[in-house]
């Protein structure tokens, strides 16, 4: 973006690697923090419970409305526990929420695709709709992104920077890049922080309720096991768009 100073982000990023993710919020808070252009993506799962709480932390002393903005999207599909959890985190934690919602309502969604059951007949249209889009357009008001990404998730996952510099200039912050599930899961225990009540439950990862999206598969199963199950998709997409496709075509 014009209005950030420049520097080497490949630089940058091996740089952090050997930082904790503490001291990688406290960097981003600082550098792009200052200019009300970061903000945070979260969908109250594990990294993100472990990255809001540090956040929260960080800026105890700051007040609700001028705390980073954190980004949730609300496709309209999730399920009511995600739904109680989030409110019940935003409560807790004071956060500066940004609900997502998709760029058509369910009305219109259901007179453009016949009902509203897309994800059955092609879950690749219905995240777009629903989850890729709302985060694109909201991103148009940011210069920079935080998430909770891990390598150790997938292997589509495998090769994340800990900072990396999207096709429209905007920036992607990944504070958790390095550590393992384990030492997430260790962070919240140590930390009392609250985790989503479907992980319980043989949820390790946590989408849209259709069972096409997600569904439990036990603590041993590969994290990403429980999405999309049989279909061959592997990621809404949300973390291809502007980084494997340009931001300016949401087709994943």
């Amino acid at each position: 973006m014009s209005d950030q100073p420049y520097f080497d982000v490949e630089s940058k990023s091996r740089s952090l690697e050997s930082a904790t993710p503490q001291e990688i919020m406290a960097w981003a808070l600082e550098f792009f923090g200052t200019s009300g252009k970061l903000c945070m993506l979260t969908s109250f799962q594990l990294g993100g419970m472990a990255l809001l709480d540090i956040l929260g932390k960080l800026e105890k002393d700051v007040p609700q409305d001028k705390r980073l903005p954190v980004l949730f999207i609300d496709t309209g599909f999730h399920f009511p526990e995600t739904l109680a959890f989030r409110d019940e985190v935003v409560a807790r934690y004071g956060l500066n929420l940004r609900n997502l919602t998709p760029i058509v309502d369910r009305e219109l969604f259901k007179a453009i695709y016949g009902d509203d059951q897309l994800y059955y007949r092609n879950p690749q249209e219905c995240c777009r709709v629903n989850k890729v889009a709302p985060r694109e357009m909201a991103l148009k008001g940011f210069n920079a992104e935080i998430s909770a990404l891990r390598r150790d998730s997938s292997p589509e996952r495998a090769n994340i920077q800990i900072l990396s510099r999207r096709t429209d200039g905007s920036f992607q912050i990944h504070p958790l890049a390095n550590w393992t599930r384990a030492q997430a899961m260790q962070y919240l225990k140590d930390n009392d922080v609250p985790i989503h009540p479907l992980h319980a439950k043989g949820y390790k990862t946590i989408g849209c309720f259709p069972t096409c999206c997600t569904i439990p598969v036990g603590e041993h199963a590969p994290e990403r096991a429980g999405r999309w199950t049989g279909t061959g998709k592997t990621e809404c997409g949300l973390h291809l768009v502007g980084q494997k496709q340009d931001t300016n075509d949401f087709a994943i």
